[in-house]
């Protein structure tokens, strides 16, 4: 039988222009030996960024420069790239009991690079109107 499960949440705040609620699916079918877990990227609204904040079990994400250290028993793992207003992305998630995503800084030439090698490109669903 199939499974569906979220895996990482987070919030995003981009300039304090533009707000994104990030959703991993974790989707299992054991018989079949499937197992995806996309992430899907929401933009919202700052009313509802704030609202979802506040509720205090989903992360506000800040982009980062450089990759983390990863500790022992954790694994990296790259999701997808996705651009906002002329600045570029890439989501990886954290992954242990606890899933947490990172979203790391790039130039447009290693976005368009990873693109052109076939990683997938995460497209921000508009949830405003």
């Amino acid at each position: 039988m199939a499974s569906f499960e979220i895996g990482a949440r987070g919030l995003f705040n981009f300039r304090n222009e533009r707000f994104f609620l990030l959703v991993e699916d974790e989707i299992t079918v054991p018989d079949k030996g499937v197992e995806i877990d996309p992430v899907n990227i929401y933009e919202i609204d700052q009313q509802t960024f704030n609202f979802i904040r506040e509720e205090g079990d989903t992360p506000v994400v800040v982009p980062r420069f450089n990759l983390p250290p990863v500790p022992p028993g954790f694994e990296l793992e790259r999701k997808c790239i996705f651009t906002v207003d002329n600045s570029y992305f890439v989501i990886y998630e954290l992954e242990n009991s606890t899933d947490n995503f990172v979203i790391l800084r790039i130039s447009a030439a290693l976005f368009n690079s990873l693109r052109n090698s076939g990683v997938r490109e995460c497209i921000p669903q508009n949830f405003i109107n």
